[in-house]
């Protein structure tokens, strides 16, 4: 299917010569390029007319990373990096030379990077081949196979002069200064890239995609810096979005999309969780009066609450319909979280969940962040004073930085999802009795489950999770249950280990 690429000159942005059209519409499977559909979950989500795209990822077909444009007319891809050498891989490659050995967790070293100081960039930069347009290729010779991995491995432990970090291995303060020159060196080459894309379109909103986009970090930068007057995602990013952007390319191809958008409801696409299972029923307690205010007081007291209601959302982040909920005001409640709840490693952020209506009040950005794609700043009025003297990751973890202090990282970042009422009512109706509880319409959100499990699904998937974790209370429908307590902390990691390797 795919067409030859000319010229193929490493780090150089080379002309497309393939088409974005589908396959014939006489097949009975249908194909879309794998960047096209990227491209295509973004822009029929965005209610824009026209916009650029950059693409970047590990690797689509034959090619890193795509530029164009579109609209509700035409698909034009302007140039494309070929191979796979560029900026996912060299993310990835980090991230294992980092210790984090399976694929899909550059988001760690994206949590990483704010307790290091980028002080590696140089020494990461010189296993680079780039230019003014952000035309980046490693200069090893790797692909996503082992073998070649391992060998960029010892690329980047000769020019960082220390050894990669086995996974058992602690985190040092070189290891966060490593991710933080990494995620320096990423934002460089990304920006450059969005200012040749806009300097060659001329389009005012950028649809930024595939596997890089999910650094919301960047994406947040992106979209503050006025480069473009907006920046878009599609609603289920990275590769679990392909299938939504092939089925949208196809129905452009037919001419069955009605505009140049689709009808957006918050991607609460999934199943109802189903009735309690019957082990559950004895554990049931009425709320006193409406189940929002009362769960509200709840987690206002310290309570850790997990939240199985109403249709699941599509994707890999739970948007409020399989989470678990805490308030962030609580001291040390990031570390129990992690270490309690999650089984994940200590480090590790979580997201404010905040009604869309007020986050202007709090962070430095008012825009929409339905998804989880965006990180934005704490406003300055909100911030507690950096302690002076403070040494190594877990001071700098358990210092107050601020009201929400378990929502904001050590750089007062945080990724951001805000809750609007039409598409996820009773979540907002939630956050809403929380406000009026403590003044605050912001609350911990994270997945429903425990590292390496899927999010669950069912009820009774719902109830076994519940069983295995610290959480005190369980919202299943319009019903409340509370935990037995009835195993130990043993069990419980024994449980966990059957889905991670948990230490």
């Amino acid at each position: 299917m795919a067409s030859e690429i000319s010229p193929r000159r490493p780090g150089a942005w080379a002309r497309a010569a393939r088409s974005p059209s589908t396959a014939a519409s006489t097949s009975r499977i249908r194909s879309a390029w794998h960047h096209l559909s990227h491209v295509a979950g973004a822009f029929y989500t965005s209610g824009c007319e026209s916009a650029a795209f950059l693409c970047v990822d590990g690797k689509g077909e034959d090619y890193n990373a795509s530029i164009g444009r579109i609209d509700g007319e035409r698909v034009e891809i302007l140039g494309e990096l070929p191979w796979e050498a560029g900026l996912g891989l060299f993310y990835t490659l980090v991230t294992y030379y980092l210790g984090f050995q399976t694929f899909g967790s550059e988001y760690k070293v994206m949590g990483l990077a704010p307790y290091g100081e980028p002080r590696f960039a140089g020494a990461l930069r010189s296993i680079l081949q780039t230019d003014e347009r952000g035309a980046v290729r490693l200069l090893a010779p790797v692909r996503f196979v082992a073998p070649e991995l391992d060998a960029g491995i010892a690329v980047v432990e000769k020019a960082l002069a220390m050894p990669r970090r086995r996974g058992s291995d602690p985190l040092s303060q070189e290891h966060a200064d490593v991710a933080a020159s990494l995620q320096q060196v990423f934002e460089e080459e990304v920006f450059k890239q969005a200012a040749y894309v806009r300097a060659l379109t001329g389009e005012r909103d950028l649809l930024f995609t595939g596997g890089c986009a999910q650094n919301c970090v960047v994406a947040g930068k992106l979209r503050s810096s006025g480069l473009f007057a907006d920046v878009h995602n599609s609603p289920v990013a990275g590769d679990m979005g392909s299938g939504l952007g092939a089925a949208l390319l196809h129905q452009r191809a037919i001419g069955a999309l009605d505009g140049r958008g689709v009808d957006v409801r918050g991607y609460y696409l999934g199943p109802e969780p189903g009735e309690p299972p019957a082990a559950a029923l004895p554990y049931e307690e009425q709320p006193a009066g409406d189940l929002f205010a009362h769960v509200a007081r709840e987690l206002a007291a310290g309570k850790v609450v997990a939240w199985c209601r109403d249709r699941m959302e599509l994707g890999a982040r739970a948007l409020g319909a399989r989470s678990i909920l805490a308030d962030a005001r609580v001291t040390g409640m990031q570390s129990r979280l992690n270490q309690a709840v999650k089984f994940r490693e200590g480090f590790r952020p979580f997201a404010p969940i905040v009604l869309e209506e007020k986050v202007g009040e709090w962070f430095d950005s008012a825009r929409p962040s339905r998804y989880m794609q965006f990180v934005a700043n704490l406003l300055p009025e909100r911030r507690c004073p950096v302690l002076a003297g403070l040494r190594g990751m877990r001071e700098r973890l358990d210092a107050p930085r601020s009201e929400i202090r378990s929502v904001v990282h050590v750089d007062y970042s945080a990724r951001l999802q805000t809750v609007e009422r039409h598409t996820h009512p009773g979540f907002h109706a939630l956050l809403t009795a929380f406000e009026a509880e403590t003044g605050v319409p912001i609350l911990i959100n994270t997945s429903f489950n425990v590292a390496g499990q899927p999010i669950v699904r069912t009820a009774a998937e719902a109830w076994e999770c519940f069983l295995h974790t610290d959480v005190d209370l369980l919202v299943i429908g319009d019903r409340l249950f509370r935990n037995p307590d009835e195993l130990t902390r043993d069990e419980k990691i024994a449980w966990a280990r059957g889905f991670t390797a948990y230490s």
